[in-house]
């Protein structure tokens, strides 16, 4: 059995919700488009990332520009900015992904995220997808197929309730 399928068995043990109760939660918001710095040794493609905020643009999310960084000290966002790192130590390897937000403490609103991926999940469908979603600072969304589910296997594509109004 792989890590993977072990991972499924142990899943398949969770009651799952077949409704969830209200609306999805945001903890803050960006005050403008953040930009997207992708570190070349997160493994993390380009094209990747393109999927990913396009898939937010189409529910009317705006970034700024998205670009690749090449220097091998990538691993501090700057203001108004996500970046897209490897996982620092202390990482839960049972995730496949996490994301820290930071925000001003006066106005509450985002000012730069940091999303940290495990290079075997870079590729792996949904997952930057999910990402991006906390880093635009939505909570968890325990719907089954919604993009915000907690648990990879449980979730999808679905985006009730997140459209940028």
């Amino acid at each position: 059995m792989t890590h993977e399928e072990a991972i499924l068995k142990i899943n398949d043990t969770i009651p799952m919700e077949v409704f969830a109760l209200g609306e999805p939660k945001r903890k803050a918001e960006w005050k403008s488009p953040p930009s997207v710095r992708v570190c070349a040794t997160s493994e993390v493609s380009l094209s990747r990332v393109y999927n990913a905020v396009e898939y937010w643009s189409r529910l009317g999310y705006e970034f700024g520009i998205v670009k690749k960084d090449n220097f091998s000290m990538c691993m501090n966002p700057k203001m108004g900015e996500i970046i897209i790192t490897l996982p620092e130590s202390g990482f839960a390897n049972s995730n496949m992904a996490s994301t820290r937000l930071y925000t001003d403490t006066t106005t509450g609103a985002i000012v730069k995220a940091k999303i940290f991926v495990l290079p075997k999940y870079a590729r792996k469908d949904r997952v930057l997808e999910h990402e991006f979603g906390h880093a635009l600072g939505w909570l968890h969304y325990r719907q089954r197929y919604h993009i915000m589910h907690p648990i990879w296997y449980y979730g999808g594509f679905d985006s009730y309730g997140i459209r940028q109004k």
